[in-house]
């Protein structure tokens, strides 16, 4: 729009001058002027080629006024065709970079889909082995757990072996301490069938603990089932009255009148322990003799009271140190028995912890020097309570732990 306007303005203005050219013409000619002393005819000409001229030079003159692109073109034109030949090149080049990248962009957008398929692989597999991973990780935490379980069942087995091997020494050890009384019952054997001895003096029958404040009936019901359980002993074991084959007991006269011995049991204000006891050595066929032992209740053990005590020395083996522990309850047990505690509530196994008897063998076993084994009270201990709750302390020689 702007060039045309241009070509129009410069169409007008070339126009109104060549009329105006043209006009000066004919007044020149019609006046026969005469430029230089030349004749009108070439003054006409030389004034035509003027205003041509001017015609020209003022066309010019305006559009390189009012046009850039004119001014451009007659004064940088070189410059122009210059930097046009330098853009030329650099297109060139650029086009040839561009070829290049995109070749390089084509290779990349292949490797990008390559990668892209890749990644997309590498993902599904990383999604299996996550799958397989926590897979694993499940059955390792099941296997984790058999391996618990059967440690604790080798844990269980182990103290069980222990309590079998406690068992059996204990066996072993009540065994060797009714050994006398079977060789004792051996050499009766040589004697005749008569003679055997079937009871010992002093041997417990039955034992229980009688509440205070029982009622008399109570008490004396409670007397007659052990007269009745320790018949039944007896009749097993070959003990009889001449009179009655059916009845083995002979009270001693001092309890002949239950009764009365039971109004003296409820008198008292304070539980205790009541025993029935052979009276002397019985053999087979003869009476049982029999009588009542009561035991007031009352602190037989105090609390850290060394109730058994042996030197060990840890060149023993396991088993021999097994059975000092042993005798040592053996030992504790007799006490307690001679000091009235009830015998049906005194169990060796009961005793001590098998935990503990496997501990204190191992620190025996890793002193370098002999030490004194003690069985302790770990709690106060009273006639009507069991069993007897024991601690077990190595110290040495010289009373230090």
């Amino acid at each position: 729009m702007y060039g045309i306007i241009l070509v129009l303005i410069i169409a007008l203005l070339g126009g109104f001058i060549a009329l105006l050219g043209d006009r000066v013409g004919m007044k020149v000619g019609k006046k026969r002027l005469s430029l230089f002393g030349l004749r009108p005819k070439y003054t006409s000409m030389i004034i035509t080629v003027l205003t041509g001229i001017f015609i020209a030079g003022f066309t010019l003159l305006l559009m390189t006024i009012i046009s850039n692109d004119v001014r451009t073109a007659l004064f940088r034109m070189k410059t122009l065709q210059q930097e046009l030949l330098l853009k030329g090149e650099k297109e060139k080049a650029l086009t040839t970079e561009v070829l290049k990248n995109e070749t390089a962009l084509l290779w990349v957008n292949r490797q990008k889909e390559k990668t892209e398929t890749l990644l997309k692989k590498t993902e599904e597999q990383y999604e299996e082995k996550l799958v397989e991973l926590q897979k694993t990780k499940d059955e390792l935490a099941l296997e984790q757990r058999r391996l618990d379980d059967l440690e604790q069942v080798t844990k269980t087995l182990k103290e069980n072996k222990v309590a079998l091997e406690v068992e059996r020494e204990r066996l072993l050890k009540e065994i060797q301490a009714f050994s006398s009384e079977a060789s004792l019952l051996r050499e009766n054997l040589n004697i005749g069938q008569a003679g055997r001895i079937i009871f010992l003096e002093g041997e417990i029958l039955g034992a229980t603990v009688v509440e205070a404040g029982s009622d008399q009936k109570k008490i004396q019901n409670l007397l007659e089932q052990m007269l009745a359980d320790a018949n039944k002993l007896g009749l097993e074991r070959g003990a009889r009255l001449k009179e009655r084959q059916d009845y083995a007991l002979m009270l001693t006269k001092k309890f002949s009148d239950l009764q009365a011995y039971a109004a003296s049991l409820v008198a008292r204000e304070q539980p205790g322990v009541l025993r029935l006891v052979a009276e002397h050595n019985t053999v087979v066929f003869e009476p049982l003799a029999v009588s009542f032992q009561y035991f007031p209740n009352e602190l037989i053990f105090k609390q850290g009271e060394v109730i058994s005590e042996t030197v060990v020395s840890p060149l023993l083996k396991e088993k021999d140190l097994l059975d000092q522990v042993l005798n040592l309850l053996l030992a504790l047990r007799k006490k307690a028995l001679a000091r009235g505690m009830i015998s049906e509530r005194q169990y060796i196994g009961e005793n001590l912890s098998l935990q503990e008897v496997s501990t204190m063998i191992k620190k025996i076993k890793a002193s370098s020097t002999p030490l004194v084994l003690q069985m302790v009270a770990a709690t106060d201990t009273w006639r009507v309570k069991g069993p007897i709750e024991v601690g077990i302390n190595l110290v040495r020689k010289d009373g230090q732990k």
